[in-house]
């Protein structure tokens, strides 16, 4: 297998700045509700709560008076309520109260910064930069979640990695051989060259297997035995900054010469936290046996077995990148294509956006 070295230094190429101008999954759905919920994103913190008629609001977590955090407080009407020296705010993060003193008026631009906040797919998705480019048109397809004729199931990893280490892992599926044998590994992966595509800011994986052995997700979800031989198919589709679809079929070998209909679909969201730490939201999406609870309880177990075992190899990594004294650069394997043209866009984009800086809010 031939390599390359990386184009930029190890520090560099992980600990990029966040993107700013973006929207990023914040929590699930059923994550907010009336007790408030701090989550921090790009470094920044944030407090999310629904207000009576069930809106997602989002303000910066920590109060403009002593710093505290807004999400130590209470929800009161449609506003919160700091827990230290009772402030209120209302949806848009406008001071409404200070019970000190009730006899002066709030000072001007006494206020915590409000975040634009969509509900959709299952998930609330925040934006971190200038409100007024706040485009929902901009939030990634991720309709399985939640669409007729589809069922979900969820899941959260909390990772200490970089978000673009998990970016890296879900672009390129050829490390499901090794570091997933219980789950996800079968014949083929390695052996089948990857395509790798981009159609505008996406960018996309595939790999094509045919008459192989099923991986044990293919049997247990599937009814494939282990005598049978299937033609495999997996598309990783990357949206920046940090989305990545992952569709995957499987069909008894020699069924169709085209692998159009999708076994699942796995939708992941790879929202930075810290340069280190990211919040790994993930569902898997089915169009089959939409009410059998036993199905989806082997997804969510598969899965999550997955993912634990992904995990356990981006953290090291991260470990090992943080503590590499000569801070070498990383090295790219063919199968790093997808992963270093992901990158490519988002070095394109930070780019932009310095050219445009945030506007003080």
């Amino acid at each position: 297998m031939t390599h390359q070295s990386s184009q930029h230094p190890a520090g560099s190429s992980i600990n990029l700045p966040f993107l700013r101008n973006a929207w990023y999954v914040a929590a699930t759905s059923g994550e907010i509700g009336r007790q408030p919920l701090g989550r921090t994103i790009c470094d920044e913190p944030i407090v999310l709560f629904r207000q009576s008629g069930g809106q997602v609001v989002a303000l910066t977590d920590r109060c403009p008076h002593r710093k505290v955090p807004l999400s130590l407080g209470e929800v009161i009407g449609d506003e919160i309520q700091c827990g230290y020296h009772g402030a209120r705010f209302d949806g848009a993060g406008r001071c409404t109260a200070i019970p000190s003193q009730t006899d002066l008026p709030i000072p001007r631009n006494f206020s915590a910064r409000r975040f634009p906040a969509v509900e959709t797919h299952a998930l609330v998705f925040v934006w971190m930069g200038e409100a007024a480019l706040a485009d929902p048109a901009l939030i990634p397809d991720w309709s399985p979640n939640d669409a007729p004729g589809w069922t979900a199931v969820h899941g959260y990893h909390h990772v200490k990695g970089n978000y673009q280490l998990v970016t890296d892992n879900l672009l390129d599926l050829s490390h499901v051989t090794y570091t997933h044998k219980t789950t996800l590994a079968g014949e083929g992966v390695n052996e089948t060259p990857m395509e790798v595509g981009m159609v505008d800011d996406v960018v996309r994986t595939s790999r094509v297997m045919r008459n192989v052995a099923p991986a044990p997700i293919h049997r247990a979800t599937r009814g494939f035995s282990d005598t049978d031989r299937i033609d495999r198919w997996q598309l990783s589709d990357f949206i920046a900054p940090a989305f990545i679809r992952v569709t995957l079929g499987a069909e008894l070998a020699g069924t169709t010469e085209h692998l159009v209909t999708p076994s699942h679909i796995v939708l992941n969201c790879a929202t930075p936290e810290t340069a280190t730490t990211t919040h790994y939201f993930w569902s898997v999406a089915r169009s089959f046996l939409l009410d059998d609870e036993g199905m989806s309880r082997k997804f969510k177990e598969l899965t999550t077995t997955a993912f634990d075992e992904d995990v356990v190899m981006i953290e090291a990594q991260q470990r090992m990148i943080d503590s590499d004294p000569a801070q070498a650069p990383l090295v790219n394997f063919r199968g790093d294509r997808g992963g270093v043209a992901a990158r490519r866009i988002m070095m394109q984009k930070f780019a932009a956006e310095a050219q445009s800086p945030i506007a003080a809010e």
